[in-house]
């Protein structure tokens, strides 16, 4: 697998093999060895893990059926291992991932928060900052991509590259342009590899050996401005939070629909074999990436996550300066209407409104009004009898 360039996957299979041979209590473990019964036992002592209690009995299974091909030889009635023990082993399903999104405001505090000192002429809270911006500003691109790029995949302004995750399942490789936003040119010249022998297109493989260290030394990067802001560890961030919150921001601040979104994140939303022969017009991830940053970096809007968390003031009182606008409903029906200033009280709506009530609508039937504060965009309903308050 590190042959064919699968080196974050044969990392994992390496991990699950070493999780095996703990187990055992040895690094020799025979395919002999692996009853379902052993292997039950090792993934119960999994159980309380997020991800490797799936994902790690998948990884040996794999392994286990590359083995049954290789060393049982049914033609000629070789069969080194006899039986197939994962027929009765139950695999369990991985936890499901929290939801990693902070909204535009904490965004906001983040990369305008001062760095924490150090002593170092390059801290890595300056680094988890400067790499957290470039993936929120790329759509959500991953660090393993970020690492990977060179210089030929940076072409008058984009950013044309195969996504590392993906690119060996699809049919269209997980190919992407991406327009780089005004916002982050200045990171792409100070990170620039200035080696002429060095295809890559930024330094960071000169201070990182591998894609792994550098994402893990960017996490510690950001978790020090976090712990700078006086956030809870269990809440603190990580590379992966600008990705969620990419997504989310662009689904529920700039309208996007949860299929350009995914378009976007260059996901392949189960069209890969369609996809494998379109020449793709990658313009509308470019101009809804443009719009999210927009969100979060000019202007101080509230998100909608943010607004939906905030307790509205009542509107029972408002100053006489604000313009109200009150109906009155009756059977589904506009029955009175006003738009004025100079009202103190939800009271005073109402009984202007009830002025205007036709003679017809019987005593004791339920009359419905809506009021709302135009200036404040607030909006309050309330129920009234006929004869009791109007």
């Amino acid at each position: 697998m590190s042959a064919r360039g699968q080196y974050r996957n044969a990392l994992t299979y390496q991990h699950a093999l070493k999780s095996l041979q703990h187990f055992a209590g040895t690094t020799k473990v025979m395919f002999s060895h692996m009853s379902s019964n052993f292997l039950n036992k090792w993934i119960k002592s999994l159980e309380n893990t997020k991800r490797a209690k799936e994902l790690y009995p998948i990884c040996l299974r794999q392994v286990f059926k590359a083995a049954l091909i290789e060393l049982n030889d049914y033609e000629n009635e070789i069969v080194r291992i006899k039986s197939n023990p994962w027929i009765r082993v139950k695999i369990p399903k991985a936890d499901v991932p929290e939801k990693l999104a902070i909204t535009a405001e904490e965004c906001r505090e983040f990369f305008s928060a001062p760095l924490p000192e150090s002593k170092y002429k390059n801290p890595l809270s300056e680094l988890g900052r400067d790499v957290a911006k470039m993936v929120l500003c790329l759509a959500g691109i991953n660090t393993i991509d970020l690492y990977s790029l060179k210089k030929d995949n940076y072409i008058n302004g984009f950013i044309c590259y195969n996504r590392a995750k993906t690119k060996r399942a699809r049919a269209d490789k997980a190919y992407f342009e991406m327009r780089v936003p005004v916002i982050i040119q200045p990171l792409f010249v100070k990170y620039a590899n200035k080696d002429k022998n060095n295809d890559s297109l930024f330094n960071f493989s000169e201070k990182f050996k591998t894609a792994e260290s550098f994402s893990a030394n960017v996490n510690i990067g950001i978790k020090q401005i976090c712990k700078s802001l006086d956030i809870p560890k269990d809440d603190q961030y990580c590379v992966y939070t600008f990705r969620h919150t990419w997504g989310t921001v662009a689904q529920n601040d700039c309208n996007a629909s949860v299929g350009d979104v995914a378009f976007a994140l260059n996901h392949s939303t189960g069209q890969g074999t369609t996809r494998g022969y379109l020449k793709l017009d990658f313009k509308p991830a470019w101009e809804l990436n443009e719009k999210v940053v927009d969100f979060i970096f000019f202007s101080d809007k509230p998100s909608s996550r943010r607004q939906r968390e905030i307790k509205e003031e009542p509107l029972s009182r408002f100053s006489n300066r604000f313009l109200i606008e009150g109906t009155a409903y009756f059977g589904g029906k506009k029955v009175a209407y006003i738009c004025d200033v100079g009202f103190k009280n939800i009271d005073d709506v109402i009984k202007k409104l009830s002025e205007q009530l036709p003679d017809t609508i019987p005593e004791r039937s339920t009359i419905l009004f809506k009021i709302v504060n135009v200036d404040k965009q607030q909006v309050s309903v309330y129920e009234r009898c006929r004869g009791k308050g109007c």
